[in-house]
């Protein structure tokens, strides 16, 4: 058997992460949790390539997507880091792999998980939509997985968004590496059971890769985003085709779910420049 395997990794859904400090490359503890996230990237690799897999490709999706450490990743990977990324948190599923796993997700704002957030968190983005529907990071890169045809069949996370995205994927298998207390506190599996986990469940995902069907929007896919603040509108509406729905909220639509992606992608970078 010959997979590819496609691996997207965030940094608040790492077990043992509570808290911003631990996240932020200015934090106390940043070096110790990327250092974790490097390990669970490394379970999920070593279980794929236990599984079959012929080629793994990780890409860092967290912030600067500059936090895992090359040389401490399993060297059988193929690593994606820096950014801007046109594709952002999925890029590599532009190459086609037979399958996506996501590691270290979290929830959208308003809804109960750890630092839940959506892109760029609450400084530059309250809400992202597709469709009018409030909408997290793991949503929003599944319809990009989707384009190009890949399926998600794996999720790693606390227990909120491993719950969240079997709405939508509901064959995924869900890694529930720590259970939510509130925003900032939870019960964690340790480091071993974590990675015991993660690397039992991207071996079945892998052994199951055709299982998992691909999500596709069909026809006019409308994306919007509400931002912290209503200059971040005004920049952003002067982008051709923004259409202004309220002082702080604008939107987009297209017939291309990858194109309308693009659009808001750039107006969060745009709109997270200091004025």
């Amino acid at each position: 058997m010959s997979v590819s395997v496609h691996i997207s990794i965030d940094m608040e859904g790492i077990a043992g992460v509570v808290h911003s400090d631990q996240v932020s490359q200015k934090g106390h503890d940043y070096e110790m949790m990327r250092k974790a996230m490097t390990l669970e990237a490394n379970a999920a690799i070593e279980g794929s390539f236990d599984a079959g897999a012929s080629v793994v490709v990780v890409n860092d999706s967290h912030g600067s997507m500059r936090n895992l450490l090359p040389y401490m990743l399993d060297q059988r990977a193929e690593l994606i880091s820096g950014s801007p990324k046109p594709l952002a948190m999925m890029q590599g599923v532009e190459n086609s792999p037979d399958i996506s796993m996501c590691i270290g997700y979290h929830s959208r704002p308003g809804e109960k998980g750890i630092l839940s957030h959506t892109i760029r968190g609450s400084s530059v983005v309250q809400h992202f939509f597709i469709n009018d529907k409030p909408s997290s990071e793991f949503e929003i890169n599944a319809g990009i997985a989707g384009y190009y045809n890949v399926p998600i069949g794996m999720i790693a996370g606390d227990n909120d968004i491993v719950n969240d995205a079997k709405n939508l994927v509901p064959n995924i298998i869900g890694s529930s590496v720590k259970e939510t207390i509130n925003k900032f506190s939870a019960k964690n599996l340790s480091g071993n059971d974590s990675f015991n986990l993660i690397k039992k469940d991207s071996h079945d995902a892998v052994l199951k890769h055709k299982e998992f069907k691909p999500i596709k929007y069909s026809g006019t896919v409308k994306m919007g985003i509400e931002f912290s603040s209503d200059l971040m509108a005004d920049v952003v509406s002067m982008m051709p085709g923004i259409k202004r729905i309220s002082r702080q909220t604008i939107s987009y639509e297209s017939k291309d779910y990858i194109e309308a992606w693009k659009c808001m992608y750039s107006a969060i970078l745009l709109a997270g420049i200091p004025y």
